[in-house]
């Protein structure tokens, strides 16, 4: 058996290189990757514009401005967003403003409009009660991005913060790398698909839409092919089917230690096998290796060494295939809420809730951790990281967890 640090140096030594890039339209962008450094076309903002409500001004003018004795005002125009004016403002007066609105010529900041009141003498006069400083409540071009200067770098993902920049700066289509297609196959006699009767000593072929799922939320393209049954030769037709269509090939199930564990087999005799069985639990059954130059990952059959175990070694795979530079999940350390006893021979990748205690954030361990257990998946947010031969561990003891989702 090897180490997690050691399967995934492996992993990510094959795997170094993100797919070819294309173009797509802005609107199909979100959690795409850049393939591109993207400049902007112009200064953002545009125009120098206030950033809120109020009179645009000089701000001397407003100097000695109290509630007591405000600074009285003649409103010489109105200058809605959209509506530029060209007029200079002169000393001694100023002009309403509405929040986006470009400042006009010679003012140089602008009152808020709650630092003001009407003149009830006179309606085209206002009253100032707080002075302003040069530039207060100003937003000056080129404050947020230069033109022509580099303001997204290639294999930044694409939030929705970042589609809003792309937008801005007129980046439409946008260059992204290809998403990875990665063909799902399941191995085993006892699996059915969703929609057939079950027969005694048969399941639901669950892993196959998990797995799909997974890949999906990690950015892939999944393409599911119907079931492998435990032989030799219908499993190599599944990954010589896998492989014509494929960027990644994942199985899930025969690769541990049975007479019907056929995946590392075909691997070892027919393709090439990078490592077998990972110091871990859940998932220790973990083959990588690559079929027709395919990568290929076998995951264990259970469903949560499935999923734990494509959290490891599938999904950094997708993500680089992508361009994604920030792909490495977050780890914090965080206090255990309630005790943990369990001690194993392997490192355990614990499924966990976080709990906020009165604003105190805690870890909570799932009370049963068995790989089989498919309902300890549903609401998890973390894994714990527990070494081996370690624990118990107290309530309130620092353990490190990556975070999921």
């Amino acid at each position: 058996m090897i180490s997690v640090e050691e399967a995934q140096r492996r992993i990510l030594s094959r795997v170094t290189s993100p797919l070819a890039s294309e173009m797509v339209p802005l609107t199909q962008g979100l959690g795409r990757v850049l393939s591109s450094d993207i400049s902007s076309d112009i200064d953002i903002p545009p125009f120098t514009n206030t950033s809120m409500d109020g009179y645009a001004v000089i701000a001397q003018d407003t100097g000695s401005a109290s509630p007591d004795n405000p600074v009285r005002l003649p409103v010489v125009a109105t200058i809605a967003a959209g509506h530029p004016v060209s007029t200079p403002l002169g000393s001694g007066a100023c002009m309403r403003i509405m929040t986006g609105a470009p400042l006009p010529p010679a003012a140089d900041a602008v009152v808020q409009v709650e630092w003001t009141r009407p003149d009830p003498a006179n309606a085209s006069f206002v009253l100032i009660e707080r002075p302003v400083e040069s530039g207060q409540n100003i937003r000056r071009q080129g404050d947020d991005m230069k033109r022509n200067t580099v303001v997204l770098t290639a294999g930044t993902p694409l939030t929705p913060p970042v589609i809003g920049i792309l937008a801005t700066v007129g980046c439409d289509p946008v260059p992204v790398y290809r998403r990875p297609r990665v063909v799902i196959v399941s191995t085993g006699d006892e699996l059915i698909e969703l929609g057939q009767p079950l027969r005694p000593g048969t399941i639901r072929n669950s892993n196959s839409l998990a797995m799909a799922a997974a890949v999906r939320a990690a950015g892939g393209l999944p393409n599911i092919l119907p079931r492998a049954h435990d032989s030799l030769p219908d499993i190599l037709a599944r990954l010589d089917q896998a492989a014509e269509t494929g960027d990644v090939i994942i199985t899930s199930g025969g690769v541990s230690v049975g007479d019907f564990d056929l995946v590392k087999t075909a691997l070892a005799d027919h393709g090439t096998l990078d490592f077998w069985q990972v110091n871990m639990k859940p998932g220790k059954p973990v083959t990588f290796g690559a079929y027709r130059q395919r990568p290929f990952v076998g995951l264990p059959g259970n469903p949560v060494s499935a999923l734990v175990t494509f959290e490891l070694f599938v999904r950094p795979i997708l993500r680089i295939l992508q361009g994604d530079n920030a792909w490495r999940r977050r780890h914090l350390t965080l206090p255990l809420g309630r005790r943990f006893d369990e001690v194993t021979d392997r490192r355990h990748y614990v499924r966990c809730r976080l709990i906020d205690r009165q604003g105190d954030v805690v870890i909570e361990p799932h009370l049963n951790q068995g790989s089989a257990i498919q309902t300890s998946w549903a609401d998890v947010e973390a894994l714990m990281i527990v070494p081996e031969f370690t624990g118990p561990y107290e309530p309130g003891t620092l353990m490190p967890i990556m975070l999921i989702g």
